[in-house]
């Protein structure tokens, strides 16, 4: 029974996220640039954001799921050229349990060529995996006595750490340019890219590279009003996520730096095997330097009927500096 016991609650711990694609994940992927795909980095008109992202799932059982992330990125114009730099944090509570800490710096490049606005990002960085082993019933903890089991007794297990550090590599690429009123956008990030040893009990596990394929277009169709379809695949070995839908937006105000509006959408989550997971609402507002969103999952797996069908809540808060640079320059002169 060596290990027996503490590998299985491990792997059922692990489940939910393995089978929605290994790593954390957002509804909102769009408003946390540096998880979706690190070419994100500086991806935006301004001079410097900073970032939150909030996501707590099915709290109806017992030690819920929760998900943290904050970071920030800006942009840099060494002799003319766009480079962006950048840190994202994320914490990562599965089961109440193991728990997931990444510290991710992330580097950037942007030029425009034939017309497209073209990004390269890097993403170094540390993962930290932990466990609680008191919080866990091994065979030898039983207590004969009482016939419980009492966590305080010895484990007798081995070779087995309650914490592990590992180096990790993401890299992405994304482009997009508008026509009229169409503009359309496209991202691949591979994350994993140096396939780190993963595990508590010292053997050989790796974590096989992860892709994610990302897409949207963003159609324009009144001065005051724009319809954005997006979507997002995630793709690990047999696990897969896929996110897709859309969102309205009215604009009601708007100046040289900032565009005031709202925006409400419908998302569907299921895998590439077509297994229903998810029905997400989504509303935000941009105001200023904020733009912040809501989202809720309702659940349509198997598990609904131990969550009554009650998902995640998620909120994502984004304060973007405005840009400074000139993006237009007009040299004046006399006509004759």
């Amino acid at each position: 029974m060596k290990k027996v016991t503490f590998i299985f609650s491990v792997s059922f711990t692990l489940l939910s996220s393995f089978v929605l694609a290994q790593d954390i994940h957002f509804s909102q992927y769009y408003l946390s640039p540096l998880s979706l795909n690190p070419a994100n980095t500086g991806n935006y008109k301004g001079d410097y954001r900073f970032f939150g992202n909030y996501r707590s799932q099915w709290r109806d059982i017992d030690k819920a799921y929760n998900t943290f992330s904050a970071g920030g990125d800006a942009n840099f114009y060494p002799m003319n050229q766009q480079v962006s730099g950048g840190l994202i944090f994320i914490n990562d509570r599965s089961g109440g349990n193991l728990v997931v800490t990444k510290i991710m710096p992330s580097l950037a490049i942007h030029k425009k060529l034939a017309g497209f606005q073209c990004h390269l990002g890097l993403q170094p960085g540390l993962v930290i995996k932990t466990i609680d082993f008191y919080a866990h019933s091994f065979p030898e903890q039983l207590n004969w006595n009482t016939g419980k089991f009492d966590n305080s007794l010895p484990n007798s297990e081995t070779n087995v750490n309650q914490r592990f550090n590992y180096f990790d590599m993401n890299i992405g690429f994304g482009i997009n340019r508008r026509f009229g009123k169409w503009e359309p956008e496209v991202g691949l990030a591979f994350f994993h890219l140096n396939k780190p040893k993963e595990s508590f009990i010292g053997n050989d596990k790796r974590l096989p590279i992860r892709q994610i394929y990302n897409a949207g277009l963003t159609y324009y169709l009144h001065p005051v009003f724009n319809i954005k379809a997006y979507t997002m695949c995630g793709y690990t070995t047999k696990a897969s996520d896929w996110v897709s839908g859309i969102n309205g937006e009215y604009i009601f105000s708007k100046n040289a730096f900032f565009t005031n509006s709202v925006f409400a959408g419908v998302m569907w989550r299921d895998g590439l095997k077509r297994n229903s997971d998810a029905a997400i609402t989504t509303i935000g507002l941009n105001y200023t330097n904020y733009t912040i969103g809501f989202s809720y999952d309702i659940t349509l797996s198997q598990l609904n009927t131990a969550v009554d069908r009650k998902g995640a809540f998620e909120v994502a808060l984004i304060y973007k500096g405005k840009n400074t640079r000139l993006s237009k320059k007009a040299i004046p002169c006399e006509r004759y």
